[in-house]
C-alpha cells in the first residue's frame, strides 16, 4: 500500500525480460555485432537505425542513386587505413579487387565497405572514382609486378653499397600500371639520395620514389611474429598506430624493462593500449599495495593484486600464510558509488543557523589591528617585493 501512494513501483514489478529480448549483456553485444555485419554486407543502414530521422540533414551525406555517386571504402595492399572512392555505376561487393585512381596513378585495392551513404566529414579531399573491377589479366599483371618488386629491392641494395650510404632497404611497391615504384628504406639520419634515385630510374625503367620510414612502419612492411606468438597487429589489421607511453605499462603492473615491453620494432608494444582503460577502471575500485584492509578473517595488509581476476592477496596479522579475497568481500566496490554520489544540499534552516553563528562570532581582524605588535613579522620575499615596488615608484616620480 505504501508503494501505491508514494509512486514507487513494487519490487515484484521487476520481472524477467520479455520473450524475444536478450537476457544478458553478452547476448545483446552478440546481436549488435550480427546487425553490424549485416549492415556492412548489404551496404546500407540497418532497420531501426536513427540515421533515417528527419533531424539528420541530408546535405551532410552523399545521396545514393543511379544519377549520384555511391561511396565505397577500399584498403590498399600496403596500408590498413580505409579510403573512400566513388563507385559510380559499378556493382562492387565486399572482397572485390578494384582499380582506383590515386595521386600515384592507378592502384589496386580491395573493397572492405560496400557502397552506401557516407558522411562528408569522413571524406578528405576530392572523391576519386573506381575505374573498374579486376579481371584475370589484371591479376596476372599484379603477380608479375610482385615478382619484379623483389628484383627492384636487390638492385636498390646493390646501389646503396656502391654509394656507401647508411640506408637499409625494406621493400619495393609498384603501382598498378607499373609506371612507378616506391622504394622504402630506413636510415638513422637524413640522406641525400637524389643521385641514387636517378640511377635507379635508369635501371628499373620507371619513375622511382624513395621513402624513408620509421621503425614502426618498417615492422609493418616486413611483417613478423610478436611476443604473443601471433602475426603483428600493424601488419594485419591495425589501421593506425596508437599513442603509447610507459605509464600504460605501470598501470598494468608490467616489468618496466624496455626489452620486455617493446616489440620487434624496438618501440613500446601497441597492445599496451588495448586494455589500459579497463585496468584504470578496475584499479580505481581495488585497494592499493601495502594498504591495511579489514577482511572477514581479520585485519591484514594487501601484498598482491590480480586485476583481471578481481582477486586481492592479503597477509593477515599474526599469520605467515597469505589469503585471497575478492574486492566485493573486502567492501571496495560498495564504496565506489558513494564517492561518485553528489553532495547533499544543506537544508534552509541549517543555512540560517550557520549564518547566525557567523554573525555572532567576533571579528577575527580586530585584535590584529588594535595591536600591531601581534602581527606576524614580514617575510623576506615580502620585503623584496616592497623594495621593488618602492624603486618603481621612485622612477615614476623622477
Amino acid at each position: 500500500m505504501a508503494n501505491e501512494f508514494s509512486g514507487i513501483p513494487p519490487v515484484t514489478a521487476i520481472a524477467a525480460p520479455a520473450p524475444g529480448l536478450p537476457a544478458s549483456i553478452d547476448e545483446m553485444r552478440a546481436l549488435a555485432r550480427e546487425r553490424f555485419k549485416e549492415r556492412i554486407a548489404h551496404g546500407g543502414l540497418g532497420d531501426g537505425c536513427e540515421c533515417h530521422d528527419d533531424v539528420v540533414q541530408q546535405s551532410d551525406f552523399l545521396p545514393v542513386g543511379e544519377a549520384h555517386p555511391c561511396v565505397t571504402g577500399v584498403r590498399f595492399i600496403d596500408s590498413g587505413q580505409v579510403y573512400y572512392f566513388d563507385a559510380c555505376s559499378l556493382h562492387v561487393r565486399i572482397d572485390d579487387w578494384v582499380v582506383v585512381e590515386t595521386s600515384r596513378g592507378n592502384e589496386a585495392a580491395r573493397v572492405v565497405i560496400a557502397p552506401s551513404n557516407v558522411a562528408l566529414s569522413q571524406i578528405s579531399g576530392e572523391l576519386k572514382p573506381v575505374i573498374r573491377i579486376l579481371n584475370s589479366h589484371d591479376i596476372e599483371k599484379m603477380e608479375r609486378l610482385r615478382k619484379e618488386s623483389a628484383q627492384a629491392v636487390r638492385a636498390f641494395s646493390a646501389k646503396i653499397r656502391e654509394h656507401r650510404l647508411r640506408m637499409k632497404p625494406i621493400s619495393a611497391e609498384y603501382n598498378f600500371d607499373g609506371t612507378s615504384v616506391t622504394l622504402n628504406f630506413s636510415a638513422p639520419d637524413r640522406v641525400d639520395f637524389r643521385e641514387l634515385a636517378r640511377e635507379l630510374a635508369g635501371i628499373l625503367k620507371c619513375r622511382v620514389d624513395l621513402r624513408q620510414v620509421g621503425p614502426r612502419d618498417e615492422a609493418r612492411l616486413l611483417g613478423g611474429v610478436g611476443k604473443c606468438g601471433r602475426t603483428l597487429c600493424c601488419a594485419t589489421w591495425l589501421t593506425m598506430f596508437p599513442e603509447i607511453n610507459m605509464g600504460m605499462a605501470k598501470t598494468q603492473d608490467l616489468a618496466l624493462n624496455p626489452g620486455k615491453v617493446s616489440g620487434v620494432c624496438g618501440r613500446l608494444l601497441c597492445c599496451l593500449s588495448y586494455e589500459n582503460d579497463q585496468y584504470k577502471q578496475m584499479k580505481a575500485v581495488m585497494p592499493k599495495l601495502g594498504q591495511p584492509v579489514s577482511t572477514p578473517r581479520g585485519a591484514g595488509m594487501v601484498v598482491a593484486l590480480q586485476i583481471l581476476k578481481d582477486i586481492v592477496t592479503v597477509r593477515l596479522d599474526g599469520e605467515q600464510a597469505d589469503s585471497q579475497f575478492t574486492a566485493v568481500e573486502l567492501g571496495f566496490e560498495a564504496s565506489e558509488p558513494q564517492r561518485s554520489r553528489p553532495q547533499q544540499q544543506t537544508a534552509p534552516q541549517e543555512v540560517a543557523d550557520a549564518v547566525a553563528e557567523v554573525e555572532a562570532a567576533p571579528e577575527p581582524q580586530s585584535v590584529a589591528v588594535a595591536n600591531p605588535e601581534a602581527q606576524p613579522a614580514p617575510s623576506a620575499s615580502g620585503r623584496k617585493r616592497r623594495r621593488r615596488r618602492g624603486r618603481g615608484n621612485s622612477n615614476r616620480t623622477e
